[in-house]
């Protein structure tokens, strides 16, 4: 049975997906790499909500720090300082920073590019002083500790593998409402207002809707993932949620691939695994400090952009198409021409 708006999507992938996430525990045993696969699932959430943003809407966003900082704080005051249960929490760690993301969306809705690029940066510098100055609420630079673990039937689900699964299962569902989005009528649309918003305006496509409602499914997404990374580090503060992060975020999916769900979760995978090199050389290299892992981020980006404009995941699967293709001409004698088609899972 087809399911529809998803009947395009390569679901081998996900199953092949799946497998991974089972396997990883039993190959890698160590806490620290368990830890970091979490993280990991963490920031591919938000990285594939920007991937639908950038990707598809044609907006770049500066900003996604500030709603991942959002969802994690919300689910702190309600569950640490209100006794809310961290489930009963989630939903609302989802809709604070939608309604963010549609206060600032009706506000600006006449930016584009970097205009609102620039409109995202401030939004992010903003919500990162009220995170600092809100000591009543937020308790300020020292950080909001205290914060619950999360419970499922009575069982405790503790930092390491249990967490892992959760976050992963987490992913797999955001990842699964990704590639039906992108492959229903309204991806359609999207891919329409990247290639050309006059263009899409014109044949009755209603951007500034479309537009706004991707914003808002990537700033609930990265609440989703401030409310993971909230109850697995029982602390939280500020310092988290910087312009840093919306950096790195924005370096995942262009590494990956923004034209494609794929490529934010690799782009997010690779970037931990490059984070993670970096911290271990730095263990046993004093010249390699902190500071080296964001120019490192810089140079990726550079280079991603000057080679492969598209990002990785879509070049490498262009590369094996374009070589099987070549592999089909020798064997006939007829030249095969190939068939353009948008590498957008």
């Amino acid at each position: 049975m087809k399911l529809r708006g998803v009947q395009q999507t390569k679901w081998w992938g996900v199953v092949v997906f799946i497998a991974a996430i089972l396997i990883f525990p039993l190959i890698v045993t160590q806490s620290f790499f368990i830890t970091q696969a979490t993280f990991a699932g963490i920031y591919a959430i938000i990285a594939i909500g920007l991937g639908l943003l950038m990707g598809y809407a044609g907006q770049i966003s500066l900003g996604q720090a500030a709603f991942y900082g959002v969802g994690a704080y919300t689910t702190s005051i309600l569950t640490a300082t209100w006794g809310w249960s961290p489930w009963l929490s989630l939903p609302i760690a989802l809709l604070v920073p939608a309604l963010l993301a549609i206060v600032m969306g009706y506000t600006m809705s006449r930016l584009s590019g970097y205009y609102l690029a620039m409109a995202t940066l401030a939004l992010g510098i903003i919500v990162h002083g009220l995170l600092v100055e809100g000591k009543g609420i937020t308790m300020g630079a020292s950080g909001f500790y205290g914060i619950p673990q999360l419970s499922l039937f009575g069982m405790t689900i503790n930092q390491g593998v249990p967490y892992y699964f959760l976050v992963w299962f987490f992913v797999l569902l955001v990842l699964i409402l990704s590639l039906n989005i992108v492959h229903s009528r309204v991806g359609r649309a999207l891919r329409s207002i990247h290639d050309s918003e006059i263009a899409s305006s014109s044949m009755g496509v209603n951007t500034g809707r479309y537009k706004m409602q991707v914003f808002i499914l990537s700033a609930s997404f990265a609440g989703l993932a401030g409310w993971l990374f909230a109850h697995m580090s029982y602390s939280i503060s500020p310092s988290a949620f910087t312009f840093d992060a919306s950096i790195l975020f924005l370096a995942m999916v262009v590494l990956g691939g923004s034209g494609s769900v794929w490529g934010a979760l690799i782009g997010a995978l690779l970037i931990r695994m490059i984070g993670i090199t970096v911290h271990t050389l730095g263990e046993q290299f004093s010249f390699i400090t902190s500071d080296s892992e964001h120019v490192i981020y810089g140079l990726i980006l550079i280079l991603v952009v000057i080679f492969m404009p598209k990002g990785l995941f879509p070049t490498v699967i262009d590369w094996f198409k374009n070589t099987s293709i070549k592999r089909a001409e020798k064997k006939s004698s007829v030249p095969v021409t190939p068939i353009k088609q948008s590498v957008s899972e």
